[in-house]
């Protein structure tokens, strides 16, 4: 997890840095656009008084044409005509006027409508760069998104990697959990089959169970303890616990060391005795019940050392089957909690990025349908433009 965080952290101050430069680059390309606005504003502005000039130059072309043109032909026509009246002039005249009237009218007509034309280029020219810089930027922000979406991609599938290697975990760990459970089962029916005890552990309580028949041997597995059925019953026959048990087992073997070792002083008092002695010993007599009393206390003194020696032997095999025992459980329900704690987060962690891919997804639509209602829109005023300067 805190190579994850690491990897956060980087990717992280790389995005930082990515948005500095391209706030920077966006903050240069709206400073060009705005200084190519202003210029093409001022070019418009002297293209459009330039045309005005020509225009009252060719006005002033044309009435002075048309001036000269009436004056020719009223000075052709009252050399040619010296007889006509005054009153076919004053309507020659007249219809000069009407005619020079009519040709200014139509003039102020076509100079109103090539305005109307001008501006509405201007205005469309405007909308247009105005359309572009909205589009570069919405493209901007389209790469920023797919940039963010393959991040949260390549996250999503570390992610997934990590769940699946979790997942083959878990399923090695049960696979292990049923192989321990058929050996358990197998090691319970060879127990059974052979009329040892087991000694096993229920909710930190260890407990002695028996088994009736007795029809062969078995050897004893990892994790648990099997004893022979006198010992079995030896402990049966104590009350308490495992511990109690095993200390008050401990005492009556020391005590039983303690007569063993009296014993053994007294026999060898009594050999001693008996070499000092040099009377021959009679076959029915006193001698004869003590020897006979030696060999039984020999005989249980033997008997009492391998008690001892075998009670040994199970103690201490209780003992580490108690510590291995305790530390397996140990073991098992800290690996247990942490798998479970591991599997909940890489969850948590899945649901996280599966929103954020679903809401990068989202936003990427939304800009591809704002970017084409722009180009549509950006097509329209185009298209309008070409009609406009056509007619």
């Amino acid at each position: 997890m805190s190579g994850a965080s690491g990897r956060r952290r980087s990717a992280t101050q790389q995005f930082s840095a990515e948005d500095q430069a391209l706030n920077q680059i966006s903050k240069e390309a709206e400073a060009r656009l705005a200084a190519r606005r202003a210029a093409r504003a001022e070019a418009r502005e002297i293209r459009t008084r330039e045309i005005e000039r020509q225009q009252r130059e060719e006005e002033e072309r044309q009435k002075a044409a048309q001036d000269d043109e009436s004056r020719s032909r009223i000075e052709h026509r009252r050399g040619s005509e010296e007889s006509t009246s005054t009153i076919d002039d004053l309507d020659l005249s007249q219809n000069a006027k009407d005619f020079t009237r009519e040709l200014k009218s139509k003039l102020r007509e076509m100079e109103e409508k090539f305005k109307k034309a001008m501006m509405t280029n201007a205005q469309l020219d405007n909308e247009k760069h105005s359309l572009v810089y909205q589009v570069e930027l919405l493209k901007d922000q389209m790469e920023e998104q797919e940039e963010s979406l393959t991040d949260l991609q390549r996250q999503y599938k570390d992610k997934s990697r990590e769940l699946e290697n979790q997942k083959r975990s878990y399923s090695e760990l049960n696979t292990n959990f049923s192989c321990v459970k058929e050996q358990l089962e197998l090691r319970d029916k060879l127990v059974k089959e052979s009329g040892f005890a087991l000694v096993t552990s229920e909710e930190g309580e260890f407990s002695i169970e028996k088994c009736p028949t007795l029809n062969g041997t078995v050897t004893s597995t990892t994790g648990s303890l099997l004893i022979s059925s006198e010992t079995a019953d030896i402990l049966d026959k104590i009350e308490g616990s495992l511990d109690d048990k095993i200390k008050k087992l401990s005492e009556e073997i020391s005590n039983l060391k303690k007569d063993l070792q009296s014993s053994q002083d007294e026999l060898h008092e009594e050999k001693s005795k008996r070499y000092k002695s040099k009377e021959v010993p009679e076959v029915n007599g006193p001698e004869m019940q003590l020897y006979e009393v030696q060999r039984e206390a020999s005989k249980q003194i033997h008997e009492y050392k391998l008690k001892l020696q075998k009670a040994e032997q199970d103690m201490t095999n209780l003992e580490g089957t108690v510590n291995r025992l305790d530390s397996q459980v140990k073991r098992y329900k800290t690996e247990a909690e942490d798998y479970e704690k591991l599997e909940d987060e890489l969850k948590t962690e899945r649901r996280k990025l599966q929103r954020e891919l679903r809401e990068c997804q989202n936003r990427v639509e939304e800009l591809t349908n704002s970017n084409r209602h722009l180009q549509n829109r950006l097509d329209r005023k185009v298209a309008a433009r070409s009609a406009l300067v056509n007619q």
